[in-house]
Parts: structure tokens; sequence; C-alpha cells
């Protein structure tokens, strides 16, 4: 369960940010395309899952940390992490929120592609490139 909680929090922060139209007007568009806006009436509750997520999504690649070793991939998560809080409490941008949410997707992605390689060099044996 561990190797998935950063694709869970981070995937699941956006799509919990689609679902809230006034607090991330953007991507409530791509929300409204899949139906995400029938959910406005609980626009309060997904506001608090996106903070949250967005925590779990930082904690998934410190846990992931542990595997990889790649300080380069888990900087882009906490930065991501960090940038989405400060855009949120304490400058007030959408772009910072929207950057931070995009360096989570992008090191969680870089991760799956990453373990999915290792798979296939373990699967395949040492004559593997």
């Amino acid at each position: 369960m561990k190797a998935y909680l950063d694709k869970i929090g981070s995937f699941g922060a956006v799509l919990a940010a689609a679902a809230c139209p006034i607090c991330f007007p953007q991507l409530a568009a791509l929300g409204a395309i899949f139906g995400l806006g029938a959910l406005g009436s609980y626009e309060s509750q997904i506001f608090l899952a996106t903070k949250i997520l967005v925590v779990l999504a930082v904690i998934g690649q410190v846990l992931a940390y542990f595997q990889h070793r790649r300080v380069w991939l888990l900087s882009i998560s906490v930065a991501g992490g960090i940038a989405f809080f400060l855009g949120l409490y304490l400058f007030g941008s959408e772009v910072l929120i929207y950057f931070g949410l995009a360096a989570l997707v992008v090191a969680s992605v870089i991760d799956v592609v990453r373990r999915a390689q290792v798979r296939r060099k373990l699967r395949l044996g040492p004559s593997a490139k």
C-alpha cells in the first residue's frame, strides 16, 4: 500500500481540486467535463480533502524515497507540497497552487515509470538494459 500512497495522494488531490470550483477555478472546467460539478455542495469537505491528499502525497514520496534514494525526486514532491500550501495560505497565488499540484503529479509519474523499469529489468534478468 505504501508503494502507491504518493500516487493516491497526488492524483486524488488533483481530482478533489477539480471538484472544488470556487477553490480551484481552472481545474473546475476539467472537473465539469467529468461531472464533478455535482459535488459543488460539498465544497468545504472537498477543499479539506484536497489539503489532506497533498500531505498524503508528500508522505508517500518520503516513504518511496527510502526505496529509491533519489533526492531530486523527493525534492520535486516536497517543493510541490510547499508550493501548494504557500500559494494557498501565504501568497494567495493560484499559479503557485497549480504548480504545486503539477509537481506532485510529475513526481508520482516519474516514480511509476521508474518502478516499471525496475520490474522489467528484474523480469528479463541481468541481460536486460
